[in-house]
């Protein structure tokens, strides 16, 4: 058993938010490891600055929250913008975001990959990438990007990355 799952959730939560905040401590978010490029960990902290799409998310978070214990997923994140789900899909410049969502005993929790924020309600409770734009009024500061529509879309990585 990793250690991420044999805490209490709120020191789970801490450790996700120490985890987070390591990642952006030695790359924040700024311009993303070009494309086609390695996105392991070690590469992210080479380059110094990464993107949701590009590396943060998808390789360092899911890593070290393996890595400590806990389960996590990748999460695509597509932006309705009152499109049919087809025609957002495979429209060039649609918007889009890529996060992790992380197991804690009380549920899975999303975990920013531009921010330091996980969505915690006011009332202490994990929300997942399904329901944060619909519960965006419970979260203390949320990100405004994330008040819009979309589909989270398990397992599916960015165009980009």
């Amino acid at each position: 058993m990793g250690l991420g799952l044999g805490l209490g959730f709120e020191d789970q939560v801490s450790l996700i938010r120490k985890i987070q905040h390591g990642v952006f401590e030695k790359a924040p978010f700024g311009e993303g490891i070009p494309d086609y490029e390695s996105r392991e960990p070690s590469d992210l902290m080479k380059f110094g600055q990464g993107l949701c799409y590009n590396s943060n998310c998808k390789r360092t978070f899911y890593k070290a929250f393996h890595y400590v214990g806990f389960e996590s997923r990748h999460v695509y994140i597509l932006y309705k913008d009152n499109l049919p789900f087809w025609r957002a899909a495979f429209r060039y410049g649609q918007p889009s975001h890529a996060v992790t969502e992380v197991k804690t005993s009380k549920g899975w929790m999303f975990v920013d990959s531009n921010t330091e924020w996980v969505a915690i309600t006011r009332q202490g409770k994990p929300v997942n990438a399904d329901d944060v734009w619909r519960r965006f009024a419970e979260f203390e500061n949320p990100p405004p990007y994330l008040k819009d529509p979309w589909w989270a879309i398990r397992g599916m990585y960015s165009r980009k990355g």
